[in-house]
């Protein structure tokens, strides 16, 4: 990743909210059959990559409220420990699927605002704080837990319209 880390609550909520309004003002102008038939060579539709956006918040959620990253995930503990990216993608995929898009976006809404209320108490302090003061039973150690938070809103939600773009750009190029 060639980002800079932020290390205050004033500099990641600037650079969420805009990664968070960029990706809507795409989603807000695709049809519905640009959210779940317009797919990559894998299979995923736009909506696919939402739920999975989805997914990694409900583990940071999971995280900064001391529970497993797995259980927020909605995944096995041991495909977790795998630390298999890949693999653990698919379930995450296999897992939602055939969800709606009218199930799929109101949780990626519910998910981000229970992250923001999480973010919203913390101090820079705490956001410093490693990953192992928020869940000691997982490795992480001494990462700070803002960078957690970034890694898996800011940065995931920046690849993940890119994605989608060249997913849109590739399949208006095929008309």
């Amino acid at each position: 990743m060639t980002e800079k880390w932020i290390t205050t609550k004033a500099d990641l909520l600037p650079q969420l909210e805009e990664q968070w309004d960029a990706l809507h003002a795409l989603f807000n102008i695709l049809t519905d059959y640009q959210l779940t038939q317009i797919k990559n060579p894998d299979g995923w539709a736009i909506k696919d990559h939402v739920a999975h956006l989805t997914a990694w918040e409900n583990s940071v959620i999971a995280l900064l409220t001391g529970i497993p990253r797995h259980e927020g995930l909605g995944i096995a503990q041991a495909l977790y420990n795998s630390d298999d990216l890949d693999a653990i993608n698919k379930a995450i995929f296999d897992m939602h699927k055939d969800d709606p898009t009218h199930v799929v976006f109101p949780e990626f809404h519910k998910s981000h605002e229970k992250l923001l209320s999480l973010i919203d108490v913390l101090s820079d302090e705490d956001l410093n704080k490693g990953y192992g003061h928020f869940l000691p039973t997982e490795t992480g150690g001494h990462l700070p837990v803002i960078n957690v938070i970034y890694g898996n809103t800011v940065h995931h939600f920046k690849e993940h319209l890119g994605w989608i773009e060249a997913m849109l750009a590739r399949h208006n190029s095929e008309k």
